[in-house]
């Protein structure tokens, strides 16, 4: 794998974390949106009543809350991925470094500051980092 591919796999992580993020509000909304016709009022009684509309609007909830799940198992199992390729490095400070960069989503700046190191220190470990995760991964 090239370096740029092992930056763009690293990324892959916050980029599967913000897309968990969407379909956990997606599977919210369309709970929401089920409910908002889930009973009718017929008759003189007061009594719900419910109908095939609200079966057939369930089970499809079904079927899609089950589609979001196995995407976000999917997710969750790349995000994974990330983080054993970047403990793979068995270098406590490399590991450090990416996890701050990668994982945590800071700046060189704020990993700096984090890790007691100058910004430059840090780009020099990432790019370390990213090199050995490169020949790693070939």
């Amino acid at each position: 794998m090239t370096e740029t591919e092992v930056r763009d796999y690293l990324r892959s992580h916050f980029y599967a974390t913000q897309k968990i993020k969407a379909l956990e509000s997606e599977k919210f909304q369309l709970r929401l949106d089920a409910q908002g016709g889930a009973v009718s009022f017929e008759g003189t009684g007061s009594a719900p009543v419910k109908d095939n509309t609200t079966e057939l609007r369930l089970m499809k909830l079904a079927d899609k809350e089950k589609a979001i799940d196995e995407e976000i198992e999917r997710l969750t199992a790349h995000k994974d991925a990330v983080r054993k390729s970047i403990a793979d490095l068995h270098d406590n400070d490399l590991e450090s470094v990416l996890i701050f960069r990668y994982i945590l989503y800071c700046t060189e700046e704020q990993a700096a500051e984090k890790l007691n190191y100058a910004p430059r220190t840090v780009q020099e470990k990432v790019k370390k980092a990213i090199k050995k995760l490169s020949e790693n991964m070939c």
